[in-house]
């Protein structure tokens, strides 16, 4: 039997295509896989580089939050610091003021007792002008003559005529002996006396107290009739009371008034003794003494400061 030969029409597509048409297939096949894949690692790593930018935004992020945390309380440390420094400064600021008040007062204080000083000065100076004025006027009157005797009348004129009888002879044997007539007491010196006096004046103005006490003690004791006395007592007061002893002073103060009620210088003594009683504390006793002068000298310059230390017009 012949062979039949076939013709490429003779031969189906089916038969031929496969032969030469797999291997590009397969080509598509792996190029379309390996598309995908490449396709599907690429947001892969995408997203495996984002994820390390975000770690260190995170990180960054956090470094400058610690950074402001450190700021912040490097700020706030400061501000303290700048409160309690204007605490201190402050409080300086006070202390200066208060030193500056204090030492503002203290000048008060040194300027008022210099005024005390020269007002007791001025004081003292005129209490001593008025007792030289005062023994002035006691000398003056102490040196005035007595009043004369009543004038004997004259004896009456035997009338013309009249006989007068003889006088009766007195027997010398029987006359009678002269009374012995009292030495009259021996006047002290004046000039010593005034001395001793002015003596004890000068030690109190120099404010050398105790000499003036002592100097105006000897004078008590040596011109006891003195017209002085009362003065040189009212002087003893008032340096007793200069030396703070203000027990003594209403002592020699209430000796005065006994001895000498009449004196110029009791109004002025009283007065003082209120002052000691005050100065003891004894206020009750002072108001009675202030109210005993304006009583018993209501005209006295004394009685003036009394109504003006009780409140009275």
């Amino acid at each position: 039997m012949p062979k039949l030969l076939r013709t490429p029409r003779d031969c189906t597509p089916c038969s031929y295509r496969p032969a030469r048409t797999m291997p590009s297939r397969l080509r598509a096949l792996a190029v379309t896989f390996l598309g995908t894949l490449a396709f599907a690692s690429a947001p892969t790593h995408a997203g495996l580089f984002d994820d390390e930018e975000a770690r260190k935004q995170i990180l960054q992020l956090r470094g400058q939050m610690a950074e402001t945390q450190r700021a912040l309380d490097q700020r706030i440390g400061e501000l303290e610091a700048q409160a309690r420094n204007r605490s201190i400064i402050d409080l300086f600021n006070q202390v200066e003021t208060l030193k500056a008040e204090f030492a503002r007062l203290r000048g008060q204080i040194e300027l008022l007792q210099n005024e005390l000083e020269n007002t007791q000065k001025r004081q003292r100076d005129l209490y001593v002008d008025l007792d030289g004025r005062l023994r002035k006027v006691e000398s003056t009157l102490a040196a005035l003559p007595p009043p004369s005797a009543a004038p004997v009348a004259p004896a009456a004129t035997a009338p013309t005529g009249a006989v007068t009888p003889p006088a009766a002879v007195a027997d010398p044997s029987r006359a009678a002996a002269p009374a012995p007539v009292a030495a009259p007491p021996q006047a002290a010196d004046p000039i010593a006396e005034q001395r001793a006096y002015d003596l004890g004046l000068e030690q109190f103005r120099a404010a050398r107290y105790a000499d003036a006490v002592a100097s105006f003690q000897a004078f008590t004791r040596n011109f006891p009739r003195s017209t002085l006395l009362p003065s040189a007592q009212y002087w003893i007061g008032n340096s007793q009371y200069a030396l703070r002893d203000y027990r003594g002073a209403i002592t020699t103060q209430r000796q005065l008034l006994q001895q000498h009620p009449e004196s110029a210088k009791a109004p002025d003594a009283l007065l003082n003794i209120a002052t000691a009683q005050s100065d003891l504390g004894e206020l009750q006793a002072a108001r009675a003494s202030l109210q005993e002068v304006i009583a018993k000298y209501p005209s006295s310059e004394a009685a003036v400061k009394a109504r003006q230390r009780l409140g009275i017009r």
